[in-house]
């Protein structure tokens, strides 16, 4: 059986004083923040980050009200980024920064877990593998909640080792550690329900080392239960929620792909080969009980491998057995196991110049990923920051006092919502326009997005305009319909524009 109570194997080398422990940490978390945040304003805002948006710039009343009907597995990340943006302001970038932050955190503090067990060298090397992952490299440039679960899960890991390892301290030290993995664990799960699964990969570990430890079996078991206990609201409100996850499809030769590429190795296929194989030979040196890691042995694997292996299994069986649950991008909070593994099997060679080299080849094959997810299109193929610019510098030609008007049409692959999403994102650019179809505003609706009327029964909203928008889909093609009703009205058209997968039309009279 295993123990989480290794010794330091030989290879560690600590820096002398506290504050030298930080510097390796620290500077990871730097790159981590750099390299995810460089250039991630130049992709467009996209429908998942417009939820984000509609969600976290209404009233603090009308955002719980909303969350009592959808998205209440997304509260605690909307309430964190209302906070954020009453400090600093909704802009594209400010929306993404937290999560670059995050990733760069999250670096930090899986060199710090990785030290508790190994090298320094092992350390650094999973820290850089993990920022390298192409998953990694798409959740630091996304305004969603997924860099800050990976830092939850870290953090509920380093904290789960620290409280089995206090199993021969006082009485009081082991309580104290156990009611602080709880405390996280509830919070991990109000953060993203899925969360629970990294408590499941712990139970894995502690199964392994029950024969060792038996009073820190019953810790566990008790502080997993009070974070259980915790999120029953949560569980009951996900329960009545659970409509939102129907575009989650069953199992089938897709999710092939999804487990053993889209989960870290996000749209590119050869790093994922050469990940896999990093992966099975780190996981075979590791529970073969690699010379290089013998004190800290089969006690790093039964923390690593079930958290690889775990939270992707009990989805796929729960899709099985329940409804369909599992979404590649859902397990992003396990690719930090997958680079550790990565990094065991990197720094097992001989010598220090090939490790070096292995990280080099990864960096080469990650680059493809990291340019094509910061290009214009990269989310979703939107455009809507090309859309609000182009609109914005139409509008500026024309008269100061010109009244304009606005027809959001409907949006490409969503059907819940409008292409207004694209004023939400980019609202500089569409203020003062007459949303002409405009029935109760989203913050009012208690839903995401708001409603709207029939274009038959607001046409005299056009009185006063001179100028009228049409934004709409090019798959839903609103322009034969709309310029029919407007013509009756005297408008024509005066110029159109495609952009990616938005149509664009400008009306005069």
């Amino acid at each position: 059986m295993t123990t989480l109570r290794p010794t330091a194997p030989v290879t560690v080398s600590r820096p002398n004083g506290s504050a030298r422990q930080l510097i390796a940490p620290a500077s990871v978390g730097v790159l981590g923040l750099l390299v995810t945040f460089a250039f991630s304003w130049v992709p467009s805002v996209w429908f998942d980050e417009a939820a984000t948006i509609s969600a976290t710039t209404r009233s603090w009343p009308e955002l719980f009200r909303m969350l009592g009907g959808i998205d209440a597995v997304h509260g605690v990340y909307y309430a964190a980024m209302h906070v954020w943006f009453d400090l600093v302001g909704y802009t594209p970038s400010t929306l993404r920064l937290p999560s670059a932050a995050a990733t760069g955190l999250a670096a930090a503090l899986l060199l710090v877990l990785v030290r508790r067990f190994a090298s320094e060298r092992l350390a650094i090397t999973s820290a850089v593998l993990f920022l390298l992952l192409p998953r990694v490299t798409w959740m630091g440039g996304e305004g969603r909640s997924y860099a800050v679960q990976v830092v939850l899960a870290i953090g509920l890991t380093l904290v789960f080792v620290g409280a089995w390892r206090r199993a021969a301290q006082s009485r009081r030290s082991r309580l104290l550690w156990w009611t602080a993995y709880a405390l996280l664990a509830t919070l991990a799960i109000w953060t993203f329900l899925y969360l629970a699964l990294v408590i499941a990969a712990h139970a894995v570990t502690v199964i392994l080392n029950a024969r060792r430890d038996r009073r820190s079996v019953g810790l566990f078991a008790a502080a997993a239960a009070v974070a259980g206990l915790a999120s029953i609201p949560l569980l009951r409100l996900a329960d009545a929620q659970s409509g939102q996850v129907s575009w989650i499809l069953p199992l089938d030769a897709d999710t092939l792909h999804g487990v053993f590429v889209a989960q870290w190795f996000y749209r590119n296929n050869t790093f994922a080969i050469a990940g896999w194989i990093l992966i099975v030979i780190g996981a075979v040196l590791l529970l073969r009980r690699h010379p290089r890691y013998r004190r800290a042995g089969v006690g790093f694997a039964a923390v690593v491998l079930p958290w690889l292996i775990v939270p992707t299994a009990g989805l796929l069986v729960a899709s099985v057995l329940v409804d369909p649950l599992y979404s590649a991008r859902y397990v992003t909070f396990s690719a930090p196991a997958a680079a550790v593994l990565m990094a065991v099997a990197a720094t097992s060679v001989r010598r220090w110049w090939m490790a070096a080299g292995i990280v080099a080849l990864c960096a080469v094959l990650t680059m493809p990923s990291y340019i094509a997810q910061r290009t214009p299109t990269a989310k979703q193929s939107t455009a809507w920051n090309q859309v609000a610019e182009l609109v914005a510098r139409e509008r500026a030609a024309d008269a100061p006092d010109a009244s304009e008007a606005v027809i959001w049409g409907p949006l490409r692959k969503h059907k819940a919502a409008t292409s207004r999403v694209i004023e939400y994102s980019y609202p500089e650019a569409f203020a003062g326009l007459v949303d002409v179809k405009l029935k109760t505003p989203a913050a009012q609706t208690g839903t995401l997005w708001e409603t709207a009327y029939p274009l038959d029964q607001v046409t005299e909203r056009f009185d006063g305009t001179s100028v009228a928008w049409l934004i709409t889909s090019d798959k839903q093609d609103w322009r034969p319909s709309v310029a029919e009703k407007l013509a009756a009205l005297g408008f024509h058209v005066e110029r159109e524009w495609n952009i990616s997968t938005t149509n664009v039309v400008r009306y005069v009279r």
